[in-house]
């Protein structure tokens, strides 16, 4: 249970602690002061106590899942401004509480000041061993994954990304999550995700970020969806495009296993006439075949079952349907890595 806590003279935890752990990418400039954009950006604590408060600065409309020893428990949706808010942990034990941010990066930005435990005290909190990093669009976002049908338009309230085919697989395989994506974006040529791959902050240019964090072991691409949404891309611009994108995450990170995913909007009858799934399958499996990189997979996500299973907004994919893509995912995870 969440609310807006009243100001107590209680120490102040700086969010530069050592025992708490940050997910994902967060601009770090002033430690006291980290702040975040991407989807599923995590901040983690362990603490001994009942509640936990932290005090948030909010630019836009965020939603935040809070998290606690496992369960999702509330939805935090912050006020403009800076406030603090007191989340509520039930019995006085030692509990795992994560805060994981629901909604993408155009819907704003948010600056942890501190946290306090009443009554309590903070441990230290880990991290996995096991990392995945995601590159995608609205899909990978998950935009409209908890709207009731294909009428409702988008809102921040039905953005979830902690239910995410990305966050379910990594959370089946016990790994930590990044997740680089933005809806509508493409591939190539124009309004890209790799042009706002290097940024902490992705409405920003600066700062960049530095790729000295361990390395994640998989990084799944999942973007086409936008790319064929009209007409077909020209197959060698746009495979040339994904290619050099390719060989651009392995010079951050050569051990890591590569997935290019076909997502489950893409299908052959929309647009009317384009054959756009088969046309997708036919330039990546060339593609994958003309790298010829065992670090290199490819990974087909099944076509929404619109009605047996319902969507979500927009037409987009619906927890269901996530949960269906985790599967798939999990499975080739445990596979490849031995996980």
């Amino acid at each position: 249970m969440l609310a807006a806590a009243l100001p107590l003279l209680l120490a102040l935890i700086s969010p530069a602690d050592r025992r708490i752990a940050y997910v994902g990418r967060f601009d770090m400039r002033d430690p006291a002061a980290p702040a975040c954009q991407w989807s599923a950006s995590e901040v983690r604590l362990r603490v001994k106590g009942k509640e936990v408060r932290a005090t948030v600065e909010e630019k836009g409309h965020d939603g935040w899942q809070v998290v606690i020893d496992g369960k999702p428990a509330s939805v935090l949706t912050p006020k403009e401004g800076t406030d603090t808010y007191t989340i509520d942990l039930g019995v006085d034990a030692v509990h795992e509480v994560r805060l994981v941010k629901r909604t993408e990066a155009f819907i704003g930005t948010t600056t942890f000041h501190g946290f306090e435990v009443p009554d309590g005290r903070l441990l230290p909190a880990s991290k996995s061993k096991r990392r995945i990093e995601f590159v995608g669009d609205s899909i990978t976002c998950g935009f409209g994954n908890e709207g009731p049908n294909q009428n409702e338009h988008f809102k921040p309230e039905t953005e979830n990304a902690f239910m995410s085919y990305a966050s379910i697989a990594a959370r089946a395989v016990d790994a930590d999550v990044t997740i680089l994506a933005w809806s509508g974006r493409k591939m190539w040529p124009n309004n890209t995700v790799p042009e706002i791959y290097d940024r902490i902050l992705p409405t920003q240019e600066e700062p960049v970020f530095d790729f000295k964090a361990p390395a994640p072991q998989a990084v799944v691409i999942n973007l086409a969806t936008n790319d064929f949404g009209g007409e077909n891309p020209e197959e060698t611009g746009w495979t040339s495009a994904y290619e050099a994108f390719i060989r651009r995450v392995w010079d951050h990170y050569p051990k890591a296993l590569i997935y290019v995913a076909i997502g489950s909007m893409m299908s052959d009858n929309y647009p009317p006439g384009h054959m756009a799934l088969s046309t997708l399958r036919g330039y990546l499996s060339r593609m994958v075949e003309r790298i010829n990189d065992p670090r290199l997979h490819l990974i087909e996500f099944d076509v929404q079952k619109i009605e047996e299973d319902g969507v979500g907004a927009d037409w987009h994919p619906n927890i269901r349907t996530h949960e269906k893509m985790a599967a798939r995912l999990t499975e080739a995870l445990k596979k490849d890595l031995k996980w």
